[in-house]
Protein backbone atom coordinates (compact mmCIF):
# COMPACT_ATOMS: atom_id res chain seq x y z
CA UNK A 1 0.00 0.00 0.00
CA UNK A 2 2.90 2.38 0.71
CA UNK A 3 4.21 2.30 -2.88
CA UNK A 4 0.75 2.14 -4.42
CA UNK A 5 -0.50 5.15 -2.47
CA UNK A 6 2.70 7.18 -2.87
CA UNK A 7 3.55 6.50 -6.53
CA UNK A 8 0.57 4.64 -8.01
CA UNK A 9 2.65 1.51 -8.55
CA UNK A 10 0.87 -1.81 -9.05
CA UNK A 11 1.90 -4.62 -6.68
CA UNK A 12 1.74 -8.15 -8.07
CA UNK A 13 2.24 -11.29 -5.98
CA UNK A 14 3.18 -14.48 -7.80
CA UNK A 15 2.37 -17.48 -5.63
CA UNK A 16 2.54 -21.27 -5.62
CA UNK A 17 -0.48 -22.96 -4.11
CA UNK A 18 -0.84 -26.52 -2.92
CA UNK A 19 -3.84 -27.97 -1.12
CA UNK A 20 -5.28 -24.53 -0.49
CA UNK A 21 -2.02 -23.34 1.10
CA UNK A 22 0.55 -20.89 -0.30
CA UNK A 23 3.94 -22.63 -0.50
CA UNK A 24 5.89 -19.91 -2.30
CA UNK A 25 5.72 -16.22 -3.15
CA UNK A 26 7.61 -13.73 -5.33
CA UNK A 27 6.46 -10.10 -5.01
CA UNK A 28 6.83 -7.75 -7.98
CA UNK A 29 6.01 -4.06 -8.32
CA UNK A 30 4.90 -2.90 -11.77
CA UNK A 31 6.22 0.56 -12.63
CA UNK A 32 4.47 2.19 -15.59
CA UNK A 33 6.17 5.42 -16.64
CA UNK A 34 5.87 7.45 -19.83
CA UNK A 35 9.49 8.55 -19.26
CA UNK A 36 11.34 5.42 -18.14
CA UNK A 37 8.99 2.78 -19.54
CA UNK A 38 7.09 -0.13 -18.08
CA UNK A 39 8.91 -2.76 -16.03
CA UNK A 40 8.76 -5.01 -12.99
CA UNK A 41 10.89 -4.61 -9.87
CA UNK A 42 11.23 -6.86 -6.83
CA UNK A 43 10.75 -4.51 -4.99
CA UNK A 44 10.88 -0.75 -5.78
CA UNK A 45 12.89 1.36 -3.30
CA UNK A 46 13.92 -1.74 -1.35
CA UNK A 47 17.56 -2.66 -0.80
CA UNK A 48 16.80 -6.31 -1.38
CA UNK A 49 13.79 -8.59 -1.62
CA UNK A 50 14.07 -12.37 -1.67
CA UNK A 51 11.50 -14.84 -2.93
CA UNK A 52 9.98 -17.12 -0.31
CA UNK A 53 10.43 -20.61 -1.71
CA UNK A 54 11.43 -24.07 -0.56
CA UNK A 55 13.92 -24.76 -3.34
CA UNK A 56 15.22 -23.76 -6.76
CA UNK A 57 12.52 -25.76 -8.53
CA UNK A 58 9.78 -23.72 -6.89
CA UNK A 59 11.62 -20.49 -7.66
CA UNK A 60 11.89 -21.41 -11.34
CA UNK A 61 8.13 -21.92 -11.51
CA UNK A 62 7.56 -18.45 -10.07
CA UNK A 63 10.29 -16.93 -12.23
CA UNK A 64 8.69 -18.31 -15.40
CA UNK A 65 5.31 -16.94 -14.33
CA UNK A 66 6.87 -13.50 -13.87
CA UNK A 67 8.42 -13.66 -17.35
CA UNK A 68 5.12 -14.72 -18.93
CA UNK A 69 3.30 -11.90 -17.18
CA UNK A 70 5.99 -9.37 -18.08
CA UNK A 71 5.76 -10.27 -21.76
CA UNK A 72 1.98 -9.94 -21.69
CA UNK A 73 2.33 -6.49 -20.10
CA UNK A 74 5.14 -5.47 -22.48
CA UNK A 75 7.69 -4.78 -19.78
CA UNK A 76 11.13 -3.59 -20.85
CA UNK A 77 12.75 -5.67 -18.12
CA UNK A 78 12.25 -7.15 -14.68
CA UNK A 79 14.74 -6.49 -11.88
CA UNK A 80 15.44 -8.80 -8.94
CA UNK A 81 17.21 -7.21 -5.98
CA UNK A 82 19.40 -9.52 -3.95
CA UNK A 83 17.68 -12.69 -5.15
CA UNK A 84 19.73 -15.61 -3.83
CA UNK A 85 18.25 -18.03 -6.36
CA UNK A 86 19.84 -16.02 -9.19
CA UNK A 87 23.38 -15.98 -7.80
CA UNK A 88 24.56 -18.06 -10.78
CA UNK A 89 23.47 -15.31 -13.21
CA UNK A 90 25.48 -12.23 -14.20
CA UNK A 91 24.73 -9.20 -12.01
CA UNK A 92 23.57 -5.90 -13.49
CA UNK A 93 24.50 -3.88 -10.39
CA UNK A 94 26.71 -4.81 -7.45
CA UNK A 95 26.59 -3.39 -3.94
CA UNK A 96 27.76 -4.24 -0.42
CA UNK A 97 25.52 -4.89 2.55
CA UNK A 98 26.28 -5.16 6.28
CA UNK A 99 24.35 -7.37 8.68
CA UNK A 100 24.86 -7.26 12.43
CA UNK A 101 23.82 -10.28 14.55
CA UNK A 102 22.01 -9.06 17.67
CA UNK A 103 21.81 -10.24 21.24
CA UNK A 104 20.52 -8.57 24.37
CA UNK A 105 23.85 -8.52 26.20
CA UNK A 106 24.98 -4.90 25.73
CA UNK A 107 28.55 -5.67 26.77
CA UNK A 108 28.91 -8.19 23.95
CA UNK A 109 27.56 -5.70 21.42
CA UNK A 110 29.93 -3.04 22.71
CA UNK A 111 32.93 -5.36 22.44
CA UNK A 112 32.28 -5.69 18.72
CA UNK A 113 32.63 -1.96 18.14
CA UNK A 114 35.70 -0.58 16.50
CA UNK A 115 37.58 1.63 18.97
CA UNK A 116 36.97 4.73 16.84
CA UNK A 117 33.20 4.08 16.90
CA UNK A 118 33.22 3.66 20.68
CA UNK A 119 35.19 6.90 21.10
CA UNK A 120 32.74 8.76 18.88
CA UNK A 121 29.81 7.53 20.98
CA UNK A 122 31.50 8.82 24.12
CA UNK A 123 32.26 12.15 22.45
CA UNK A 124 28.58 12.60 21.49
CA UNK A 125 27.51 11.87 25.06
CA UNK A 126 30.10 14.24 26.45
CA UNK A 127 28.89 16.98 24.09
CA UNK A 128 25.37 16.56 25.45
CA UNK A 129 23.78 14.87 22.44
CA UNK A 130 20.63 12.98 23.37
CA UNK A 131 18.64 10.49 21.27
CA UNK A 132 14.86 10.33 21.27
CA UNK A 133 12.98 7.37 19.78
CA UNK A 134 9.40 7.80 18.58
CA UNK A 135 6.64 6.32 16.45
CA UNK A 136 4.97 9.70 15.93
CA UNK A 137 4.41 11.48 12.63
CA UNK A 138 5.91 14.77 13.86
CA UNK A 139 9.26 13.07 14.37
CA UNK A 140 9.06 11.63 10.84
CA UNK A 141 8.53 15.16 9.53
CA UNK A 142 11.50 16.38 11.59
CA UNK A 143 13.55 13.64 9.98
CA UNK A 144 12.29 14.71 6.55
CA UNK A 145 13.83 18.16 7.00
CA UNK A 146 17.21 16.52 7.60
CA UNK A 147 16.59 14.15 4.70
CA UNK A 148 16.23 17.12 2.32
CA UNK A 149 19.44 18.71 3.63
CA UNK A 150 21.37 15.44 3.27
CA UNK A 151 20.11 14.61 -0.20
CA UNK A 152 21.15 18.04 -1.45
CA UNK A 153 24.63 17.49 0.03
CA UNK A 154 24.79 14.16 -1.81
CA UNK A 155 23.59 15.67 -5.08
CA UNK A 156 20.30 13.77 -5.04
CA UNK A 157 16.66 14.92 -4.93
CA UNK A 158 14.76 13.92 -1.77
CA UNK A 159 11.86 11.52 -1.74
CA UNK A 160 8.46 13.24 -1.71
CA UNK A 161 7.15 14.40 1.65
CA UNK A 162 3.97 12.40 1.08
CA UNK A 163 6.09 9.24 0.82
CA UNK A 164 7.33 9.68 4.39
CA UNK A 165 3.82 10.49 5.60
CA UNK A 166 2.60 7.26 4.01
CA UNK A 167 5.63 5.41 5.43
CA UNK A 168 4.47 6.47 8.88
CA UNK A 169 0.84 5.65 8.15
CA UNK A 170 1.39 2.15 6.79
CA UNK A 171 4.45 0.98 8.74
CA UNK A 172 5.70 3.04 11.67
CA UNK A 173 2.29 3.80 13.17
CA UNK A 174 1.45 0.09 12.98
CA UNK A 175 4.49 -1.01 14.96
CA UNK A 176 6.83 -1.91 12.08
CA UNK A 177 9.47 0.73 12.69
CA UNK A 178 10.56 3.85 14.53
CA UNK A 179 12.26 7.19 14.09
CA UNK A 180 15.30 8.14 16.17
CA UNK A 181 16.40 11.77 16.36
CA UNK A 182 19.61 13.15 17.83
CA UNK A 183 19.20 16.53 19.51
CA UNK A 184 21.74 19.01 20.82
CA UNK A 185 20.20 21.82 22.78
CA UNK A 186 17.27 23.05 20.71
CA UNK A 187 18.67 21.64 17.47
CA UNK A 188 17.79 18.37 15.77
CA UNK A 189 21.15 17.44 14.29
CA UNK A 190 20.70 13.90 12.92
CA UNK A 191 18.10 11.20 12.53
CA UNK A 192 17.32 7.76 11.20
CA UNK A 193 14.37 5.54 10.35
CA UNK A 194 14.54 1.86 11.21
CA UNK A 195 11.98 -0.66 9.94
CA UNK A 196 11.43 -4.23 11.07
CA UNK A 197 9.37 -7.34 10.44
CA UNK A 198 9.48 -10.74 12.10
CA UNK A 199 12.84 -11.07 13.83
CA UNK A 200 14.79 -8.84 11.42
CA UNK A 201 15.36 -5.08 11.44
CA UNK A 202 16.80 -2.77 8.80
CA UNK A 203 18.33 0.68 8.99
CA UNK A 204 16.42 2.26 6.11
CA UNK A 205 17.12 6.01 6.09
CA UNK A 206 19.68 8.25 7.74
CA UNK A 207 20.25 12.00 7.58
CA UNK A 208 22.18 14.72 9.37
CA UNK A 209 23.01 18.41 9.43
CA UNK A 210 26.66 18.67 8.40
CA UNK A 211 27.32 21.80 10.47
CA UNK A 212 26.99 19.62 13.61
CA UNK A 213 29.17 16.79 12.30
CA UNK A 214 31.82 17.31 14.99
CA UNK A 215 29.31 16.18 17.66
CA UNK A 216 29.44 12.61 16.29
CA UNK A 217 25.66 12.35 16.68
CA UNK A 218 25.39 9.70 13.95
CA UNK A 219 27.52 7.33 15.99
CA UNK A 220 25.31 7.73 19.05
CA UNK A 221 22.20 7.26 16.86
CA UNK A 222 23.53 3.98 15.48
CA UNK A 223 24.44 2.73 18.92
CA UNK A 224 20.99 3.53 20.33
CA UNK A 225 19.35 1.86 17.32
CA UNK A 226 21.44 -1.28 17.83
CA UNK A 227 20.59 -1.45 21.53
CA UNK A 228 16.88 -0.89 20.94
CA UNK A 229 16.65 -3.52 18.22
CA UNK A 230 18.51 -6.02 20.41
CA UNK A 231 16.34 -5.30 23.46
CA UNK A 232 13.20 -5.61 21.34
CA UNK A 233 14.17 -9.17 20.46
CA UNK A 234 15.34 -8.82 16.85
CA UNK A 235 18.06 -11.27 15.88
CA UNK A 236 19.71 -9.25 13.12
CA UNK A 237 20.01 -5.66 11.95
CA UNK A 238 20.79 -4.81 8.33
CA UNK A 239 22.57 -1.55 7.60
CA UNK A 240 21.25 -1.59 4.03
CA UNK A 241 23.11 -1.38 0.76
CA UNK A 242 26.23 0.66 0.09
CA UNK A 243 27.92 1.56 -3.19
CA UNK A 244 31.13 -0.40 -3.56
CA UNK A 245 33.16 2.78 -4.15
CA UNK A 246 31.76 4.70 -1.14
CA UNK A 247 34.79 4.09 1.07
CA UNK A 248 33.73 6.50 3.82
CA UNK A 249 30.34 4.87 4.37
CA UNK A 250 31.79 1.37 4.10
CA UNK A 251 34.33 2.18 6.82
CA UNK A 252 31.61 3.69 9.01
CA UNK A 253 29.41 0.59 8.71
CA UNK A 254 32.39 -1.72 9.25
CA UNK A 255 32.87 -0.13 12.67
CA UNK A 256 29.85 -1.81 14.28
CA UNK A 257 30.98 -5.42 14.13
CA UNK A 258 28.66 -6.63 11.39
CA UNK A 259 29.39 -8.88 8.45
CA UNK A 260 30.00 -7.64 4.91
CA UNK A 261 28.41 -9.51 2.01
CA UNK A 262 27.73 -8.94 -1.65
CA UNK A 263 24.37 -7.58 -2.73
CA UNK A 264 23.67 -8.12 -6.42
CA UNK A 265 20.83 -6.92 -8.61
CA UNK A 266 19.79 -8.94 -11.66
CA UNK A 267 17.97 -7.43 -14.63
CA UNK A 268 16.24 -9.67 -17.18
CA UNK A 269 15.79 -7.88 -20.50
CA UNK A 270 12.74 -8.89 -22.55
CA UNK A 271 14.10 -7.63 -25.87
CA UNK A 272 17.04 -10.05 -25.71
CA UNK A 273 15.54 -12.69 -23.38
CA UNK A 274 18.64 -12.70 -21.23
CA UNK A 275 20.12 -11.17 -18.10
CA UNK A 276 21.93 -7.92 -18.78
CA UNK A 277 25.67 -7.60 -17.96
CA UNK A 278 27.06 -5.19 -15.41
CA UNK A 279 25.74 -1.73 -16.26
CA UNK A 280 27.32 1.70 -15.91
CA UNK A 281 25.65 4.01 -13.41
CA UNK A 282 25.25 7.60 -14.55
CA UNK A 283 26.45 10.17 -12.02
CA UNK A 284 26.57 13.35 -14.10
CA UNK A 285 23.70 15.13 -12.38
CA UNK A 286 25.08 15.34 -8.81
CA UNK A 287 26.97 18.61 -9.33
CA UNK A 288 23.82 20.28 -10.65
CA UNK A 289 21.61 19.04 -7.82
CA UNK A 290 24.11 20.23 -5.19
CA UNK A 291 23.63 23.77 -6.49
CA UNK A 292 19.83 23.76 -6.53
CA UNK A 293 17.83 25.18 -3.60
CA UNK A 294 16.08 22.57 -1.46
CA UNK A 295 12.65 23.89 -2.47
CA UNK A 296 13.40 23.13 -6.13
CA UNK A 297 15.00 19.78 -5.29
CA UNK A 298 11.82 18.77 -3.46
CA UNK A 299 9.82 19.49 -6.60
CA UNK A 300 12.25 17.40 -8.67
CA UNK A 301 11.94 14.53 -6.18
CA UNK A 302 8.15 14.73 -6.00
CA UNK A 303 7.86 14.59 -9.78
CA UNK A 304 10.82 12.32 -10.50
CA UNK A 305 10.66 9.40 -8.09
CA UNK A 306 7.39 8.25 -9.64
CA UNK A 307 9.43 7.36 -12.75
CA UNK A 308 12.50 5.90 -11.00
CA UNK A 309 11.18 2.94 -9.01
Amino acid sequence: MLLKESYRYRPRYFTLNQGGQIRGCLPIIEVDSVITGKRGVSVSFSDHCHSVVADEKDFNLLFQSVLDYGRSRRWRYVEFRGEAMLSHEVAYQRFVQHTLPLEKDEATLHCRLRKSAARSIQKALKEGVRVEVSDGVNEVLSFYRLHCITRRRQGQPPQAKKYFIHLHKHLISKGFGFTALARHGENTVAGLICLHFGNKAIYKYGASDEQFQSLRANNLLFWEMIKKCANDGFTSLSFGRTDRDNDGLLIFKDGWGGERSELNYYRYDFSTDTFLPLGVRFHGYEKLFKKLPITLLRIVGTLGYRHMG
